[in-house]
């Protein structure tokens, strides 16, 4: 096969130590019930981050998200109640875009991505689906309140990031149809 230029990406898959524990599918994720967290295949196992077969993003801010939901239903269950299926596969993610722009995406596992604003509805102030120079710095001064004050315990609560995904500020008028 000619070509000029080739990029490959090699099989993304878990680690072995994933199926090897009899809790995987094969591919080194485990499988793990996508509204609740837990473990299909082991009653006291929750799964989150880049170890879960769930059908959403590796990013970051999932592992963020899914880690909220987790943490309520290992509470949960330790007060004898049991689990909520709380996790919509929520995704939230800035794509840097070069020369100082980026986008940022929004969505679960119901809503791809849609345009609009965020994280205020019609205030924004950031732009969804829509390269920008105000993208760019909200990634940056996110990363910052993220790493040294949200993680560090100096900001009460997550009033503009919760784990399930808000649908303010989306254009539902120009949703994909859906994929089936």
């Amino acid at each position: 096969m000619e070509y000029d230029l080739l990029a490959t990406i090699p099989p993304n898959v878990g680690p072995a130590v994933i199926d090897d524990s009899g809790l995987g599918n094969g591919a080194g994720y485990a499988l793990t019930d996508p509204h609740t967290l837990k473990s299909k295949k082991a009653g006291n196992i929750y799964v989150l981050g880049d170890n879960t077969d769930v059908p959403t993003s590796k990013a970051g801010s999932v592992a963020h998200f899914e880690a909220e939901v987790v943490e309520a239903n290992l509470l949960r269950e330790i007060s004898g109640q049991q689990p909520h299926p709380d996790f919509d596969g929520h995704t939230n993610c800035f794509i840097e875009s070069g020369f100082g722009k980026a986008l940022l995406i929004d969505f679960n596992y119901e809503v791809e991505p849609l345009p609009g604003v965020f994280p205020l509805g019609t205030a924004g102030p950031f732009s969804l689906l829509r390269e920008s120079r105000l993208n760019h710095w909200g990634k940056l001064a996110f990363k910052y309140v993220y790493w040294n004050l949200l993680l560090a315990g100096h900001m009460p609560g997550e009033p503009f990031l919760p784990a399930a995904m808000s649908m303010a500020g989306k254009d539902a008028t120009l949703a994909p149809p859906k994929r089936h």
